[in-house]
């Protein structure tokens, strides 16, 4: 207690300086993101009202819902912004300066909002969150930094743990001020808003009395006297020569005071793993559920019967259990070390996500169950403060020099702002209401489109151990080497087996689904892809390739079945205005399982010779996660009623998936697509190719999904690390460089699902098309010329990433939401089997003739792509209606013009009266 005592004396100019950064640092990232959520009703009220009284009309609600989301996430925009460019600023004018005119920012901000309601204007309050979240952006990379430059090496740990204390801190206070006793009234929400504006005031006004850090002082500047003076002033009068000694072998080894670029960090091979760090740290934070707790904590506390008035007062002790948890990690870091609160966190917290999963599962049967979850709700966040939240900003601060810091924090700050801003897009739109139908698009991703991606790019890596590995077994069993054509060939058949397998999963899926339903047949599939990844993991320790051939045979059989089973799944459990949204999430989690696949095997993580058995069957954690999860979700909807019969079943799926509500219109849909239907009994293929009624939707099913087989991208991946290598990029570069791209298409995929239902189906595909057309003959144009003039490599670069991003946004995800719109319930099973036929031949096809094809052609393959894209969009352009928003009756009559033209269109649409009343139960 003497030395604690002692230290707050001698190091009280420290102390105060690190409650100014704080106060003006990360406690005004967590105000903002605990206050938006109080004030969203009386938002939203006000854009309704204004646009009322400036148009005569009321608002939409979707426009309502997608103005509020931008309100909440352009917050994440303007943070991006401010983190980007914090680098440049601060090596330039200095983090106290920056600080101070961030501020004055904040100010302005805080200004134009509390005003916002005076001025009749909401653009007002989302000019205001852009500003503030500028202001944010620039102060967090900011205040880390400066936090941990002016921190004694004994106290480090605690000062760098206390900017997660600040961000508790503000998160408290903002669950404070928006009670409706105190701010978050209607009359008063404007003044919730601007309160940002006093801690900005409260640190423009202190900061001038505090120094620069000391080694900024003395590394960058050369400021001999500055830096003894802030040592004296920060730290007090003693001996400080251990610190100073530090600070000056630091600066003898950088071989200039010149502050790194983002780029020059990147390419710096000496901080490898601490990029690698960063990322993971940065992901793991924004990724470890704890914005879903804070979620979770309002439904859980009024499924425990708790007064509504009271459960925002409870709600506090989740923020202050938070806050408390942050001193606890301040006071033993030091102690404990970092290592241990992160390793420690991350396992306890997993333990306790499970048994929340378990409990909020269970809630409705047991009446205690949500005292439990209530319990394990506040032990996570507990957790979470002690070890991840602290930890994390300690670890980013220490394991980077000063030359490299601030680069550093620009890639966490900008990977973070990233995650707040897709968060706060997608947010708004997960209500209570259809929880569980985003619980079931997760768990029917995670084991459907996601092995497919993932085999997909995993298989390249761990290719040269497994062709050694191949050899060293023949030799041990037979006393001579294999020849390299026979090791070549065996190579090629674990590659194409694969292929092989999918094609014989996707012919068999049709008729097993049609017997056993697909949640069954899905969860069987998951058993095959266990007993593949066992061969897999097993194969090394029993000397066998055989056991990768029939591994990768049985993978290839259950990504067959799972890959049609997916699209039809999700496409059916979804209600008519998300269905183009959860469609698109097929191609979501097919681009996660190949990004996965690119991380996972690099050769620092699974990708080495000691581990690649490990890698190879990794995918079957995905297999497990769904085999667990799945049972506790019903069969679709429409399955349940036109195939089984049950109302009862039907209804009782629909409030699972889609909460309580009015869901007639939707119970009415599938009823008519009954009622039309000649029979329940689901067509064979021959029966939907021969039947005249389906003629254009086969058509376009063919168009759209050959398209998507030869539309290029694999030729983009193949020439993307030529194109990388010619650009001089570092050979050890380029398979990072490519992990950006495959990041790229999985952003896009996530963006076309937002997307997707404001724009519609055909113009993402065939203004996808136009756009990947010209980007493709802009590069064919690069790469010929790329030997002629050096900064055509550049050129190709971005030309590659632009083609991935265009592919990800269009039809990428469209063409999902297409196929399992166009047909109904009969007809899909064996159309997704001519789906799954076309895939895997296209897979095999394209891999025996895609070689060749580069050889002779060369850079010129993609005039063959162009082609088939341009004919394919000027195709979509006149023949595919749009499918947005409408019943599957609809889109049947939409197609029942072209099939039969418009005379016996009427009499095939007079076969169904228009008006018949169902008796539904519902």
């Amino acid at each position: 207690m003497t030395g604690f005592l002692s230290d707050l004396v001698q190091y009280q100019g420290f102390f105060q300086m690190i409650a100014v950064l704080g106060i003006g640092g990360t406690f005004q990232i967590g105000f903002q993101i605990s206050t938006i959520t109080y004030m969203s009703r009386h938002v939203k009220a006000f854009i309704n009202e204004t646009w009322l009284e400036r148009y005569g009309y009321p608002i939409h609600q979707d426009n309502l819902l997608f103005l509020w989301s931008i309100t909440v996430s352009i917050f994440g925009i303007g943070g991006l912004l401010g983190s980007s460019g914090s680098r440049y600023l601060t090596v330039k004018y200095g983090k106290k300066k920056c600080l101070l005119c961030n501020n004055l920012l904040m100010i302005v901000a805080a200004s134009i909002m509390g005003c916002s309601k005076i001025a009749q204007s909401f653009e007002m309050i989302l000019i205001g969150r852009f500003m503030c979240g500028i202001s944010a952006g620039l102060c967090a990379p900011l205040h880390h930094q400066y936090i941990g430059e002016i921190s004694p090496r004994k106290l480090r740990g605690f000062a760098n743990s206390t900017s997660s204390f600040f961000w508790s801190l503000g998160k408290a206070i903002g669950q404070i001020s928006g009670q409706r006793e105190l701010l978050g009234s209607q009359s008063l929400w404007p003044m919730l808003m601007a309160s940002c504006g006093l801690p900005a005031v409260v640190q423009l006004v202190t900061l001038p009395f505090f120094p620069e850090s000391p080694p900024y002082l003395l590394m960058h500047k050369g400021d001999q006297e500055g830096f003894k003076k802030a040592i004296r002033q920060l730290w007090g009068e003693g001996h400080h020569q251990a610190e100073t000694d530090d600070i000056m072998k630091e600066k003898a080894t950088m071989k200039n005071t010149k502050i790194l670029s983002v780029l020059e960090l990147m390419k710096e091979r000496a901080f490898r793993w601490q990029l690698y760090m960063i990322v993971i740290l940065t992901a793991t934070v924004q990724l470890c559920g704890i914005n879903a707790i804070y979620f979770y904590t309002f439904e859980v506390l009024q499924a425990a019967g708790f007064d509504e008035r009271m459960v925002s007062y409870m709600t506090l002790s989740v923020g202050l259990s938070e806050l408390l948890a942050s001193v606890v990690c301040s006071s033993i870091i030091e102690r404990l070390g970092r290592k241990v609160l992160l390793r420690g966190g991350y396992l306890i917290m997993g333990s306790l996500l499970a048994g929340i999963t378990v409990t909020l599962s269970l809630q409705d049967f047991y009446f205690w169950m949500p005292y439990c979850s209530l319990c394990l709700i506040i032990l996570f966040t507990v957790v979470f403060g002690v070890g991840p939240a602290g930890a994390t900003v300690s670890i980013r601060a220490e394991i980077f020099k000063l030359s490299c810091r601030p680069p550093a924090f620009v890639i966490g700050a900008v990977l973070n702002w990233m995650g707040v801003f897709v968060i706060g897009t997608t947010f708004p739109f997960i209500v209570v209401q259809f929880q569980g139908l985003f619980q079931m698009i997760f768990v029917l991703g995670i084991g459907g489109s996601f092995p497919y991606g993932f085999h997909i790019s995993v298989i390249n890596y761990p290719s040269v151990h497994i062709r050694k590995f191949i050899n060293e077994t023949w030799i041990e069993r037979h006393g001579s080497p294999l020849h390299p054509e026979t090791v070549m060939l065996l190579w090629s058949f674990i590659v194409s087996v694969y292929g092989i397998g999918g094609l014989l999963g996707s012919l068999c899926c049709g008729y097993l689904t049609t017997k056993y339903r697909k949640k069954k047949c899905q969860m069987c599939t998951n058993l095959i892809m266990l007993v593949a990844a066992l061969f897999m993991a097993f194969s090394k320790t029993a000397k066998s390739f055989e056991m990768i051939l029939f591994g990768r045979f049985l993978y290839g059989i259950g990504t067959g079945f799972s890959l049609n089973i997916h699209p039809q799944y999700v496409g059916e459990i979804s209600p008519k205005k998300l269905r183009g949204f959860t469609n698109s999430t097929v191609a979501v989690f097919l681009t996660l399982g190949k990004l996965t696949g690119q991380v996972i095997g690099l050769r620092e993580i699974l990708g080495s010779e000691a581990l690649w058995p490990w890698l190879l069957a990794s995918s079957g954690l995905s297999a497990l996660v769904q085999l667990v999860a799945l049972p506790f979700f019903p069969d679709s909807p429409s399955y349940l009623l036109i195939q089984k019969g049950n109302e009862e079943a039907c209804r009782k799926a629909i409030r699972k998936l889609w909460g309580e509500g009015d869901h007639q219109a939707e119970i009415d849909d599938i009823m008519k697509e009954k009622a039309a239907m000649t029979s329940t009994k689901t067509l064979r293929v021959l029966e939907v190719i021969k039947a005249r009624s389906l003629r254009w939707q086969l058509y376009i099913l063919v168009t759209v999904m050959t398209t998507l087989q030869l539309c290029g991208i694999n030729a983009i991946y193949f020439y993307s690390f030529e194109v990388f290598h010619t650009a001089k990029f570092e050979e050890y570069l380029i398979p990072y460089v490519s992990l950006g791209v495959g990041l790229c298409e999985c952003l896009s995929s996530i963006l076309c699902s937002t997307l997707i239902e404001r724009f519609g189906r055909k113009v993402l595909l065939w203004g996808g098309y136009m756009l990947m057309c010209s980007v493709l003959a802009l590069l064919t144009m690069t790469l010929s010329l790329q030997h002629q003039f050096f900064w055509m490599n550049y050129f190709s670069v971005i030309l590659i990433f632009l083609f991935v991003i265009f592919y990800g946004i269009g039809p990428s995800g469209a063409t999902i939401s297409i196929m399992v719109e166009i047909f109904s319930q009969s007809f899909r099973p064996s159309a997704f089997l001519i789906v799954g036929c076309i895939n895997w031949m296209g897979l095999f096809v394209l891999g025996m003739i895609f070689p060749l094809i580069v050889d002779n052609l060369g850079p010129f393959c993609f005039l063959i792509f162009l082609g088939i894209l341009a004919l394919s969009a000027i195709f979509i352009y006149l023949y595919l209606p749009e499918t947005k928003g409408k019943s599957i009756m609809e889109i049947k009559a939409e197609f029942n013009k072209l099939n039969f033209g418009k005379k016996e269109t009427s009499v095939t649409e007079n076969n169904f009266p228009k008006e018949q009343l169902f008796c539904t139960r519902l």
